[in-house]
């Protein structure tokens, strides 16, 4: 099978539309619904099916491109990433709700969560590098600064009080506070994460910029919008936890959800692409 023979197809913009009023709605209806710890309800349910979706789609694809010389493998790994993230999610609400654990983060369902970004970066770096051999200067600018500049972000916005203590004016320098082990332990986890997803996000981007008047540059601009959804759930979920502000009903989940919707498409364009 030749890879470079796919045929382009149009981006189906009502399609993408409806998506975007879908995400909006599934918000609004998540954060009137009670959120009540001891249930799984419709609004979770549809989250964790999401990233199902992604793998069985991404398997799909995978098994159409076997015969391929790279993209086969790189499709497999896709498909293992979101059946990890799939994996991950399930343990959260089985801890959650079957065990009583309260936000497990640290915990278990990491493995999962954590697994999942090596096998979507191994995916879109094949890709990439099988199209253009070797990076321009810029390109890895992205690779390396993007990713840095989000981990310094992310640690400032989590190591620094913001309330500043009593008696001392905003003026003043404030002491770096003292935490606990579990605190750190929450803190490199995220760090990691927030890395990790913004290392894919890099690898998008230039995914993008490498198909960008190619056959399939259409379902890569899909998968860049799929994956930059995801990244920005990501990081924002870290940062909440790390503040314990995370709640599940918060408008994180409707964003995770459209990025798996997002990415369905793009994998369904591939489908037909082949």
């Amino acid at each position: 099978m030749e890879e470079k023979a796919a045929i382009e197809s149009k981006i189906n913009w009502y399609l993408i539309g409806l998506i975007l009023i879908l995400i909006i709605a599934f918000d609004i209806a998540n954060s009137v619904e009670p959120s009540i710890d001891e249930e799984l309800d419709f609004f979770e349910l549809t989250r964790v099916l999401g990233f199902l979706a992604v793998a069985l789609f991404s398997f799909v694809v995978a098994k159409r491109y076997w015969g391929s010389e790279v993209f086969g493998k790189a499709y497999l790994s896709l498909a293992i990433a979101y059946s990890l993230y799939f994996l991950g999610d399930s343990l959260w609400y089985v801890f959650e709700i079957g065990y009583q654990v309260e936000n497990p983060y640290p915990y278990y369902p990491d493995i999962g969560y954590f697994g999942f970004y090596p096998f979507a970066i191994y995916h879109l770096r094949t890709n990439v590098h099988y199209f253009k051999r070797k990076l321009d200067s810029n390109q890895k600018k992205i690779l390396v600064l993007l990713p840095l500049g989000i981990a310094i972000i992310y640690s400032i916005g989590t190591l620094i009080p913001i309330e500043v203590p009593e008696g001392i004016t905003s003026l003043q320098l404030l002491p770096i506070p003292t935490y606990d082990s579990s605190y750190y332990t929450e803190f490199f986890a995220g760090l990691y994460a927030v890395i990790a997803t913004t290392l894919a996000f890099s690898y998008a981007i230039i995914g993008a910029q490498v198909f960008q008047t190619g056959k399939l540059s259409n379902a890569w601009k899909m998968i860049l919008v799929g994956i930059s959804l995801n990244t920005f759930a990501d990081i924002y979920y870290y940062y909440l936890e790390m503040f314990g502000d995370f709640d599940r009903a918060n408008p994180v989940h409707g964003i995770w959800v459209g990025s798996s919707m997002v990415l369905c498409y793009a994998l369904y364009k591939h489908i037909k692409s082949i």
